[in-house]
């Protein structure tokens, strides 16, 4: 398991979606960053190492069903 961020549920997350392989880590200064490997997109998660937000586990959740819906919607999954 790869320390990514000191809040349990963030840590939690973003080691999921490393052991998926659909995500590369890499460590920044302050941030954690989360690359998508698709070659059609090249999303970027950027996650605080130390966050302070209470919310911050919820906003990148929504941040990350966000780019699911439009990578979805860009490979032609889901029709709009």
């Amino acid at each position: 398991m790869i320390y990514i961020s000191a809040d349990k549920r963030i840590n939690d997350f973003c080691n999921a979606l490393v052991r998926s392989r659909k995500w590369k880590y890499f460590r920044g200064g302050k941030h954690s960053i989360l690359k998508h490997v698709s070659k059609i997109s090249h999303k970027v998660l950027i996650i605080a190492i130390t966050p302070s937000d209470s919310n911050a586990f919820a906003m990148l959740r929504r941040e990350y069903k966000k780019f699911i819906r439009a990578y979805l919607i860009q490979t032609g999954v889901i029709l709009t």
